[in-house]
């Protein structure tokens, strides 16, 4: 009887703690989130407009935007897609110096957030640009002639009109040293996509600018980030190649000297060549005429025909006809025949 009473006693007090915890956990509530509250900075200014940009918290998006200047809408911003944030335009002319803004957006079932913290406008310009995006590249050696991969990374949750990527050079005295200057910066490349693949100049400077859209036809450019150096890598054996380059430059002279005595035998060699065949056309030459006046005179001999002529004896007298004149008269001293008839 006693242990029966001792159990009904445990199972009250059990069912009394039950019943005491469950007042107590009714008293505690669990606590509730609060409406979503936006972000609002100024930017510089783009000609004779004040830039303002409203970002939600978090990873939240919204397709509606507004922004008020002294409790008044002053400007609305609606996006065909969620975005999360807007950027804003107001006219100087219709803005006093510390003018007080605001901005708030609205979830896609048209709730309002809680309004932002007030920004007062700035005219003299003394306004934060937009910050500074971050370049790097792709880890690795960079080898001399090949791509190298730089990204730049964008701090705002907004999409870029466009994606500068920069490059310097230092400058080189007259000494040919190069010096802490850099020349002014050149776009090595333009795109919407925060990636480049370039390839890249050994010492030069790179770095990256993102340029956002204002309005229809102003845009507004960041400032640029910290500029990377690229060290080129030209191989295990670039030393070598470089000693090698160094030797090639200056000649080789036991290679000169074996081409000229080279030279010189062929040289020996044609003119030899040149004296053994213009003797041996000049030895044709005098055969060939020997030849030619052989065969002239063996022509010659051949056509020469001896007559034999037979020789009579004539007996021929002479008579004295008369006186004969003393010119054509032979002395008689001189006469062969004493008788100047003579057969």
């Amino acid at each position: 009887m006693v242990l029966y009473q001792h159990h009904i006693l445990m199972i009250l007090l059990l069912i009394s703690c039950s019943h005491l915890l469950g007042v107590a956990l009714e008293s505690d509530p669990k606590p509730t989130s609060g409406p979503l509250v936006p972000s609002l900075v100024q930017l510089p200014s783009v000609g004779d407009s004040l830039v303002f940009l409203c970002t939600a918290p978090g990873d939240h998006r919204a397709l509606h935007f507004d922004l008020y200047g002294s409790k008044r809408l002053c400007n609305t911003v609606k996006h065909q897609t969620e975005e999360c944030g807007a950027i804003f335009t107001v006219n100087r002319k219709e803005v006093t110096s510390g003018k007080d803004f605001c901005c708030l957006f609205k979830d896609s079932q048209n709730k309002p957030s809680a309004f932002s913290s007030y920004v007062y406008a700035k005219l003299d310009e003394k306004v934060s640009p937009l910050p500074p995006p971050v370049l790097t590249f792709s880890s690795g050696a960079a080898c001399s002639g090949q791509p190298l991969t730089f990204h730049c990374s964008v701090p705002l949750c907004l999409r870029p009109k466009a994606v500068l990527l920069l490059s310097q050079s230092s400058v080189t005295d007259s000494a040919g040293r190069q010096s802490a200057l850099r020349s002014p910066s050149s776009v090595v490349s333009s795109s919407s996509d925060p990636s480049f693949s370039v390839v890249p100049v050994d010492g030069a400077f790179y770095s990256c600018l993102y340029q956002m859209t204002v309005s229809t036809d102003l845009t507004i450019n960041s400032s640029a980030s910290q500029a990377v150096t690229v060290t080129l890598s030209h191989g295990p054996n670039a030393e070598e190649e470089a000693k090698e380059g160094e030797e090639g430059e200056s000649p080789d002279w036991a290679l000169v000297l074996g081409a000229m005595s080279a030279a010189v035998l062929f040289l020996a060699i044609v003119i030899g060549l040149g004296v053994i065949v213009h003797k041996r056309v000049k030895d044709a030459a005098r055969e060939k005429k020997t030849r030619e006046n052989a065969k002239f005179w063996t022509t010659v001999h051949a056509r020469d025909h001896i007559v034999d002529l037979p020789i009579s004896r004539l007996s021929i007298c002479f008579k004295d006809t008369g006186p004969v004149s003393d010119e054509y008269a032979v002395p008689k001293s001189l006469s062969t025949f004493a008788n100047p008839n003579f057969c």
